[in-house]
């Protein structure tokens, strides 16, 4: 996923669907599980196996319609995406002071702000130009 500091390149990116086909090639029978609807990796198996795999494909297979996840950082912000730059600091708010009714509404206000797709942005080039913090940073 691109973020700042990982020299991330579309050059380098392998799709899942390349990744299933050489999977299935390789071994075949491999069939999808039914996961929850909200879940981001789409999980296989090979019938009678043991374990399975499973692939978070956001560039590729975006699952932004269904995703509701939040993330609150180390440092107290509140991210709506993780593509997306914008944050709103719950850690600033509540060294102001603000009580539990100011702080549902900073959330709700973010989520009502949340875009469908990849923070709003057209494409994964777009994505790779916009200022965000590393992953490392963001945490996870």
């Amino acid at each position: 996923m691109p973020f700042d500091d990982n020299d991330w390149s579309d050059s380098k990116l392998v799709p899942s669907a390349e990744l299933l086909a050489a999977l299935s090639q390789r071994q075949p029978g491999l069939r999808r599980l039914r996961t929850d609807a909200h879940d981001v990796a789409r999980t296989y198996s090979w019938p009678g196996a043991e374990g399975s795999v499973s692939f978070i494909s956001s560039m590729t297979e975006p699952f932004c319609g269904g995703c509701n996840r939040l993330r609150l950082t180390a440092d107290g912000s509140l991210k709506v995406c993780l593509f997306g730059g914008s944050e709103i600091s719950l850690r600033d708010a509540m060294r102001e002071g603000a009580s539990d009714a100011q702080l549902l509404s900073l959330v709700s206000s973010a989520l009502g702000r949340k875009h469908p797709r990849h923070a709003g942005l057209a494409s994964p080039h777009d994505i790779a130009r916009t200022k965000n913090r590393p992953m490392t940073t963001i945490g996870g």
